[in-house]
């Protein structure tokens, strides 16, 4: 048992040092021994996760803590909430599309790897998704701790929900109305979570329009369960980008192109309209994120012949009134040149996790970093597993917080024995 201590005491150690400027020591175990069980218990709880999976594999009780809902409880009321960023190397988006030769299960693609990054520690994390998703299936959307995932093959859709931590997985029922590759979005909280998927309508096996929306919402404490309701139009002669969809205060948000502009969905009015994008005819590359207390912003290049300004990248947030922009900072010249090297026209998103906002080019597997709270630009460390995955894909980014416990999940139908140790 004294290992157990042992791996306590170092756990705290190294998670204080990756989270907190204070200087740390290893605690005598001798004091560790004469504490209660419960005690020890809550004190774990207010661990990050990294620091979790570390020692639980010193003991059974340690491990057994992951299948406590006493536990779990626990860690959802006390530990910090932390903001991270999660990344998936996806295929060129000609090869987004499947084709009728690609029907079956034996030639879709596995699933992708996720690349996590600890923004407070400058750290990466790899998950596999291989024993708990599918073939055919990729990444689409992220929220309170979940990961959504969307199948490939044109028609009705099958979309998952995903823990990469704990390994759990859930189905939701599928989508009744034909789509090719539409944008979803997601929000998941402890006792609900609804899900948008718009656009890309598969009206005839040769043509694809943007006209309608669908939305699953399910609340464990309410009772309400709507499945796959049909919600209002998509405004005319909109042209999503297919990805993802962004939550921000009761809304989501999506990019049109040609011209830009946003498209904006509020959830409670059930209606759809259109945001005008800032410098719409002189922008490149515009992409959403969402950050902070439900922040909405938007990251462009801005290219005009005669601006009176140095090309750069830009970014602007919405104001309270929903419909206007505010530019809120300017990439200093001397990253635009390191930027625009890394870049090499190719184009770019941006993904946005708690005070962070992350910036990916789609000709490297660089993460360009700016920081609301600091104002400071930096690059992210290379991803040491990242840099080892040959071949071509775009870096395709979500905002992650990492949970041990989602019990959203819960409010789905399983068999699954481990679902229901997460029910309301």
């Amino acid at each position: 048992m004294e290992e157990a201590f042992i791996a306590i005491t170092s756990a705290i150690s190294s998670s204080s040092s990756s989270y907190s400027s204070l200087p740390s020591s290893p605690m005598d175990t001798r004091i560790w021994r004469k504490l209660p069980p419960p005690l020890v218990d809550r004190i774990l709880a207010f661990l990050p996760p990294p620091a979790f999976f570390r020692f639980r594999s010193v003991c059974k009780r340690f491990y057994s803590l992951l299948f406590s809902d006493t536990f779990l409880n626990s860690h959802l009321r006390l530990s910090p909430r932390r903001s991270w960023l999660v990344f998936f190397l996806l295929p060129p988006k000609s090869n987004l599309y499947p084709t009728s030769s690609s029907s079956s299960s034996s030639s879709a693609s596995p699933p992708p790897d996720a690349f996590l990054f600890d923004p407070e520690s400058s750290t990466w994390h790899r998950f596999s998704f291989d024993a708990i998703v599918p073939r055919g299936f990729s990444p689409a959307a992220s929220s309170g701790g979940l990961i959504c995932w969307l199948s490939d093959e044109p028609g009705t859709k099958i979309l998952l929900l995903s823990n990469p931590i704990t390994q759990l997985v859930a189905q939701l029922p599928t989508s009744p109305r034909p789509r090719l590759f539409p944008s979803v979005g997601l929000t998941a909280g402890n006792s609900s979570f609804s899900v948008v998927v718009a656009g890309d309508d598969l009206i005839s096996p040769f043509a694809v329009k943007n006209l309608t929306a669908e939305s699953f919402h399910a609340d464990g404490i309410t009772g309400f369960y709507s499945p796959w309701a049909i919600i209002s139009p998509l405004p005319r002669l909109c042209n999503l980008d297919p990805g993802r969809l962004i939550a921000a205060g009761g809304r989501l948000y999506c990019m049109s192109t040609g011209p830009f502009a946003v498209l904006a969905y509020d959830v409670g009015g059930n209606a759809w309209y259109k945001i005008q994008a800032p410098m719409r005819r002189f922008l490149r590359s515009p992409s959403l994120a969402a950050c902070g207390d439900g922040r909405v912003v938007l990251v462009a290049a801005v290219e005009k012949s005669k601006l009176s300004v140095p090309r750069s990248v830009r970014l602007w947030g919405l104001q309270t009134d929903g419909v206007t922009w505010a530019e809120v900072e300017r990439m200093p010249p001397e990253v635009y040149v390191q930027f625009e090297e890394a870049e090499g026209g190719g184009g770019f998103e941006c993904v946005g996790s708690g005070e962070l906002i992350a910036i990916t080019t789609k000709q490297s597997r660089d993460v360009l970093l700016f920081d609301f709270y600091s104002k400071a630009w930096r690059w992210a460390p290379q991803c040491p597993f990242l840099h080892r995955v040959g071949g071509d894909g775009v870096l395709r980014g979500f905002g992650y917080e990492p949970r041990l416990a989602t019990p959203a999940l819960g409010l789905l139908d399983s068999s699954s024995l481990a679902f229901q140790s997460f029910g309301g």
